[in-house]
């Protein structure tokens, strides 16, 4: 079994930080970040859609207020002038924290949002470092498909997607990726590795509970902290 540092392991650095990433190297397998596109077309590594959670505060601009200070209205400009969650550490951009990816560090890429997929992979067109392109949009991992098709991708489940594996199948993935108790609950590993999809679970707090799911069959937990792994089967 092998440990995703979830957004650079978002409970002991500041998540999707370069810092985050440098830092989750010396625990985790592999480290996923979310990207989205804001305003001035930059994709940036950041989680929500919206600003504020993240900055630790509202956005102060002439066009955007506390309620519609989103990433894709803000400029990286203004993105730039606030910090993480008062880590002191900026929001990067794709570009940036690829430049500064540790040698060998595996990188998991999840798009958050339509439209990203070509320019995702000009960005990571040459780099050493393994990258695994996730997403919950099968549209994004259909694009990504047509125009690399050498390129490893996963699929996300949502609650609403009734049919995972077929979907997964479909778009010729490599991984799908679930949450915990879906993998615990349903029969969606047991057909995963059915069809030699590698399986990827979400989100791991206790050793406990990674030992169920290696049990279960399970490749990969991601975690917001480092936790111990079972040992090798």
């Amino acid at each position: 079994m092998r440990l995703i540092a979830h957004r650079g392991f978002a409970s002991t650095a500041p998540e999707n930080t370069i810092a985050a990433v440098q830092s989750a190297a010396d625990h985790a397998d592999a480290v996923e970040v979310d990207i989205r596109r804001c305003q001035s077309g930059e994709l940036v590594v950041i989680h929500d859609a919206t600003v504020e959670r993240v900055i630790g505060g509202a956005v102060d601009t002439t066009t955007t207020t506390p309620d519609t200070a989103t990433v894709a209205t803000t400029p990286l400009s203004e993105l730039k002038t606030h910090t993480v969650l008062d880590s002191g550490e900026r929001i990067p951009t794709l570009a940036e924290l690829l430049e500064a990816l540790p040698p060998g560090l595996e990188l998991h890429l999840e798009l958050k949002e339509r439209g990203l997929a070509a320019d995702v992979l000009d960005a990571i067109d040459g780099i050493d470092n393994p990258v695994l392109l996730t997403s919950f949009l099968p549209s994004e991992l259909r694009a990504i498909r047509e125009r690399e098709p050498s390129q490893s991708i996963g699929l996300l489940v949502s609650r609403r997607l009734e049919t995972p594996i077929t979907t997964a199948i479909e778009l010729d993935c490599d991984a799908i990726g679930a949450s915990y108790w879906r993998c615990l609950t349903t029969r969606l590993v047991s057909r995963a590795r059915t069809v030699s999809l590698e399986i990827h679970a979400w989100p791991v707090k206790q050793q406990h509970t990674a030992t169920l799911l290696s049990r279960r069959g399970v490749d990969c937990v991601s975690a917001d902290r480092p936790i111990r792994l079972p040992p090798s089967r």
